[in-house]
């Protein structure tokens, strides 16, 4: 029996695929931001950090009004002009009014004033206010900092073309109050042509670009453009609409501007708890955050009126993601469809050679696509079982909104639970393809991810990059090796094999990622089908070239 070459290349691939992958979710260090680490001082921000996160200081709070009163001092000392924007809760919501007992929401205004007037202003916004268990160090004073030690840089700048509007709200934890009372204020809201917020779901992790205004591709090309280190994904928003969350930007988009809107989600269980102090802090997090927010700020401060309307006059939508650390892919929603339809044209080719010299049988490759779905109903079944299990042998209770969470142990569950499907897979690939054929259910395995690339690219066009890319690029290395043609032998299956690995791990292994941190442990069975969905067809092209190479 030959050495498992192959084999051993796709594991190594598949590992190195991971890592590089993963880089995204690294937050660049003092080092990597170079000058923008020269103006914007994470060091800083974190100082002020320990007077804004000292204690909790939810809306009317003694504690609210001290936060409220520090902010406004280094305003002032800064010599950037702030004012207090006052209006009766009850005037907002006469339910909030009666249950959280405070009188008035007070927003912070600060404003640096451009040179050309008010006409193309930029907004920053975050609450200072904290939710009534936590000091809010992360949630959200990284929001709050951020600001603050990025309108400190501007003052040391030359004056902007066009005026900054600093708007730090009150009481979001409790229903975006501040920011339903900043839309009484016209005279600043008509001016701004772009707003950037800042929020936090916990207290470590990269910030990501999780929502943006509509019609958003011209602002997401130069926001790839601005930012040294950028991370967005074009799913989030649909996730987010999904989730049980909401910041003031939700508030903010009535008024049509160009926006954007950050938050970090790593250390979920940090969010609006008692651990969210100062001490569990992480300063890279909010060296990323001073990394969009400089950069940001200094492009659209200088931008002229036309600059703004070719950006408002788009009419389409982005689809973007990381590759990996520094890289970001932006591409129109118009390609969508039409790669969709490629895909599909290739699928008929390959499936017609595929049949026609005959590599696979159509009873064979029917039974193969019956097994495998079978196999994957049965991983599903087995991890709802077992998250149920663990939560009631650790007596883990899921809240309202699903979630679940074993504490510093999710982690490492989440691995052993990825490792545990891939073994499953592993075992079950085997079987299936020792029973019916190894080639019938290799292409079998196509069939999922090209259905999931057109429901996608019908439905849910944000997320469909990660199924119809891979999906394209391994049939079209694929169909030489179907059609027999003599080059694609020996060494051509190892390129046939990078080309399913790399693209397939490098999309879609982040998302699911990202869907386990915003869902915690409750989403390991939709967790456990996605390392199906990436294992089964990798476990099963590279069992069947290693037939074709007489390896097994």
């Amino acid at each position: 029996m030959k050495k498992r070459r192959l084999l051993v290349f796709a594991i190594l691939l598949a590992l190195l695929t991971f890592f590089i992958s993963f880089s995204q979710f690294l937050s660049p260090s003092q080092e990597e931001v170079g000058e923008i680490e020269k103006d914007f001082s994470s060091d800083r921000a974190l100082n002020y950090l320990k007077e804004v996160a000292k204690e909790p200081h939810p809306i009317g709070s003694p504690a609210n009004k001290k936060v409220r009163d520090y902010i406004v001092k280094h305003f002032q000392n800064i010599d950037v002009p702030v004012e207090i924007q006052s209006k009766p809760v009850k005037d907002i919501d006469e339910k909030y009014a009666a249950e959280i007992g405070a009188e008035n929401v007070e927003n912070i205004i600060a404003k640096i004033q451009g040179t050309s007037g008010d006409d193309n202003a930029v907004l920053l916004t975050a609450h200072y206010d904290s939710a009534p268990e936590t000091p809010g160090a992360a949630d959200d004073g990284y929001g709050v900092v951020t600001i603050m030690e990025t309108a400190r840089a501007l003052k040391q700048m030359p004056a902007p073309k066009n005026t900054i509007y600093i708007v730090l709200t009150d009481g979001e934890e409790e229903g975006t109050l501040g920011a339903t009372a900043l839309l009484d204020r016209t005279d600043i809201l008509d001016q701004v042509r772009v707003m950037i917020n800042f929020e936090a779901r916990g207290n470590t992790g990269v910030p990501i670009l999780f929502e943006t205004s509509s019609n958003d591709l011209k602002l997401m090309q130069l926001y790839k453009e601005i930012v040294p280190y950028p991370v967005a994904y074009s799913f989030a928003a649909e996730m987010y609409k999904k989730m049980p969350n909401y910041t003031d930007f939700d508030e903010l988009k009535e008024t049509k501007k160009l926006g954007y809107n950050f938050a970090n989600m790593g250390g979920l269980e940090a969010y609006h708890a008692a651990i969210d102090r100062v001490e569990n802090s992480d300063e890279e997090t909010i060296r990323h955050f001073g990394d969009y927010a400089l950069p940001l700020v200094k492009k659209y401060m200088m931008m002229n009126a036309k600059e703004f309307q070719a950006i408002e006059e788009n009419k389409g939508n982005a689809i973007y993601f990381p590759l990996m650390k520094k890289t970001l892919i932006v591409y129109s929603e118009k390609f969508v469809i039409p790669l969709m339809i490629v895909l599909l044209v290739l699928t008929v080719a390959i499936f017609f050679f595929s049949f026609k010299k005959k590599v696979t049988q159509i009873k064979g490759f029917a039974y193969s696509l019956l097994a495998m779905i079978g196999s994957l109903v049965s991983i599903f079944i087995f991890y709802f079982l077992l998250i149920r299990l663990l939560s009631f042998v650790f007596n883990i209770e899921i809240d309202e909104d699903g979630l679940i969470m074993f504490g510093t142990y999710d982690p490492l569950i989440l691995t052993l639970m990825v490792l545990l499907a891939i073994v499953f897979c592993f075992f079950f690939a085997k079987w299936i393809s020792k029973k019916y054929g190894p080639a019938n259910f290799a292409m079998s395995t196509q069939v999922l991810w090209i259905v999931l690339a057109v429901i996608t690219s019908l439905t849910f066009k944000g997320i469909s990059y990660a199924f119809t890319i891979p999906a394209i690029i391994c049939i079209l290395l694929i169909l030489p090796i179907i059609s027999k043609v003599n080059w694609a032998k020996a060494k051509y299956h190892y390129v046939a094999v990078t080309g399913w690995i790399v693209p397939s791990i490098l999309l879609l292994a982040p998302i699911m990622y990202l869907i386990y941190v915003a869902r915690t442990l409750s989403i390991a069975p939709v967790i456990a089908i996605l390392t199906a969905l990436i294992s089964f067809p990798i476990i099963a092209i590279v069992n069947w070239l290693m037939v074709e190479d007489g390896e097994l």
